[in-house]
């Protein structure tokens, strides 16, 4: 008996009671596509898509039961909820199912318009206890705000309801229960259950950030990645946008979060991509579903035949499965397929808006960047956006005082130190510091969506005990928690505190030699290949930075080292079937970011570092090296500085 996929996909942009939402529904349509295009098996997954006015608490509640309900044994049910989350207190009557006294809300198209109610998260446990009773594997993705415990900028939240709802308007089972079932399953949430889930814009059109992000990690990741890999995936996209919002998996706990996406039944990528004749046209096998992407501002994607020359062929269009392509200056033979491999990705500028009343200072920033470029043209790394076109940007430079220029996330993060006297250089200094922002975000945006290489590649973090001066082969390795990343605490010794300290593994299971290089993005804005510069790592061989010695993380230089301090660093894991130059990627902190200041690499090599000649440098003029199948991967690593009481507890296990 074929193994079934059963989702339901809920999509809410228009409520009765609430605010409405934009990308809600192009999520759910973007989840049932991947479906339709990637899962395996002789029947296709069996989706029913709730939209809008279709989505009420009643028709929710009926395809949880009555249509997630028919799976079995052996089968996959996936619950997808795109739309508002928000918070209520408990009723009285249900005081022991949560001690916290208030539970996390999904918000139906129908919710608060008269009677109805939101549906409560204990309500979807106890309808998932029932589905996953039979046997089955089941899955909840939540892209909404307050999303972990319910079992995007726009923010897809509602107010709280001041009162807890009345008893009569919630499930009869639940009224009834003195417990709820267990329920062995997997929840991917956008957020915490105290943050807020941001929509975005993507793909040419509006998106849940989260959803958007997960979808491109399950897109590029392959069949074989796990929850746990895919939520870390994700966590990198959403970081890059959004600073207070951080993905969350349940449960952290090594098992059920360690098995494939839906079970495994996910077919790959279109990783051997050719590129054949179809009528009067070239295409590709692979499309949307499988990561191509032309990008928001139709930047110029490219495949490319490997070889000794360079054949290209440029992305015209892309479809859920296949992708229009044009040859670019030779004739491929009709006759023929050819395999390819992506040669050329989105590097679109980063979106700079100004904020605060000191219009005259913003102005000077303003006119900086629109001088920075090539030729005294305009900055080709960022591009400015005002409050018209509807979208928050990217960077925003905060002018709240004169003659002063913070700048900061969408979200408010300062994201370096405060800048003063624009006046004496007309704004250069920010200009350029704004223009090393958008570098390194595009270092860590860069991947490539379709590759054979994904099941091949890995970065491992292993503890490294007191006095250890190398590497171990064989110790199992540092799991990220719920929200993706790799946390390490500094620990008392003797009255002061030592920072962590881990080895770093580079592992490749492939057939072939790759060439790796590993980058380094600090939290001072910094990119460097100081860990692994670049070397090859033979077939079923693990390579080790800094030659196998400790890895040392620790706070940035002037920081103190002081209860509950915190630093994030981003290991960017680059991996080719040839060798490539680093020397692009290189970046310093962006304290250190003049204007006038190229850091033009001298060599260039490989395909790889051509991408980021063209992302970091915006340079065209790198050597034309044949195309070759490549990789990146990236991992949040958390240090931080412990409560002395949790030190304490730890020295004393």
């Amino acid at each position: 008996m074929t193994k079934r996929i059963f989702a339901l996909l809920v999509g809410v942009d228009r409520y009765l009671a609430t605010s409405p939402l934009e990308g809600c529904r192009n999520d759910v349509r973007a989840v049932a596509d991947f479906l339709r295009v990637r899962a395996r098996g002789a029947e296709r997954p069996d989706i029913r898509l709730l939209e809008n006015e279709q989505a009420t608490r009643a028709a929710v509640t009926a395809g949880l039961t009555e249509h997630l309900g028919q799976a079995r044994r052996g089968d996959t049910a996936l619950f997808w909820f795109s739309g508002h989350g928000s918070r209520a207190k408990v009723p009285e009557e249900l005081w022991h199912l949560e001690p916290t006294g208030t539970m996390q809300t999904l918000i139906c198209h129908d919710s608060r318009h008269g009677d109805v109610a939101d549906l409560w998260d204990k309500e979807l446990s106890l309808l998932l206890g029932g589905i996953s009773a039979t046997g089955c594997h089941v899955v909840v993705v939540a892209d909404s705000c307050h999303s972990f415990g319910v079992t995007r900028g726009t923010v897809r939240s509602v107010r709280p309801l001041a009162d807890a709802p009345r008893i009569e308007s919630l499930l009869p089972a639940l009224r009834r229960a003195t417990a709820l079932p267990p329920v062995e399953h997997v929840v991917l949430a956008a957020c915490a259950s105290n943050e807020s889930a941001v929509e975005t814009w993507a793909d040419g059109q509006a998106h849940g950030l989260f959803s958007w992000s997960l979808l491109s990690a399950m897109r590029r990741l392959g069949p074989s990645a796990t929850y746990r890999e895919l939520l870390t995936a994700a966590r990198c996209d959403v970081e890059r946008y959004a600073h207070q919002q951080v993905p969350k998996l349940e449960p952290v706990t090594p098992g059920i979060a360690d098995q494939p996406f839906l079970g495994g039944r996910i077919s790959p990528p279109a990783a051997g991509m050719r590129m054949r004749r179809v009528k009067d046209e070239w295409e590709v096998d692979a499309g949307s579903c499988h990561g191509l992407s032309i990008g928001p501002d139709n930047d110029d994607v490219r495949v490319a035949v490997p070889g000794l020359e360079l054949r290209e062929a440029r992305v015209a269009r892309v479809h859920p499965e296949r992708s229009v392509v044009h040859p670019l200056g030779w004739e491929p033979d009709d006759d023929i397929q050819y395999p390819v491999v992506v040669s050329r990705v989105p590097t679109p500028a980063v979106t700079v808006g100004v904020d605060g009343e000191h219009s005259s200072t913003g102005d000077q920033v303003l006119a900086a960047l629109a001088t920075m470029g090539p030729g005294g043209g305009p900055s080709p790394h960022v591009r400015t956006v005002d409050g018209h076109e509807g979208r928050t940007p990217e960077l925003l430079i905060d002018v709240r005082e004169a003659d002063r220029v913070r700048i900061r996330d969408r979200e408010g993060a300062a994201l370096c130190d405060e800048m003063t006297d624009i006046r004496r250089d007309g704004g250069r200094r920010v200009a350029a510091a704004l223009e090393h922002l958008a570098r390194v975000r595009r270092v860590r945006a860069l991947v490539n969506p379709v590759s054979a290489l994904v099941d091949a590649v890995s970065v491992e973090l292993v503890d490294a005990h007191p006095g250890e001066l190398s590497a171990p082969s064989d110790r199992p390795p540092l799991r990220p928690n719920r929200g993706g990343a790799v946390h390490l605490r500094y620990r008392q010794e003797q009255g002061r505190w030592v920072p962590p300290t881990v080895f770093v593994r580079l592992r490749n299971d492939s057939d072939r030699p790759l060439y790796y290089v590993l980058l380094n993005i600090t939290e001072k804005h910094r990119v460097h290949a100081g860990l692994f510069p670049g070397a090859h790592v033979a077939p079923g061989c693990v390579g080790a930075a800094l030659y196998g010695r400790p890895v040392e993380l620790r706070l940035p230089v002037g920081r103190p080292v002081e209860e509950s301090a915190t630093t994030q660093d981003w290991l960017v894991l680059l991996a080719a079937e040839k060798e490539f130059s680093s020397s692009p990627f290189e970046l310093p902190a962006v304290d250190e970011a003049w204007p006038g200041r190229t850091r033009a690499p001298l060599a260039v090599t490989g395909l790889l570092g051509r991408l980021g000649l063209a992302a970091v440098h915006r340079d065209a003029g790198a050597t034309e090296d044949s195309a070759c199948d490549w990789l990146t991967l990236a991992v949040p690593v958390v240090t931080e500085v412990p409560a002395a009481r949790s030190a304490e507890r730890r020295s004393s296990r």
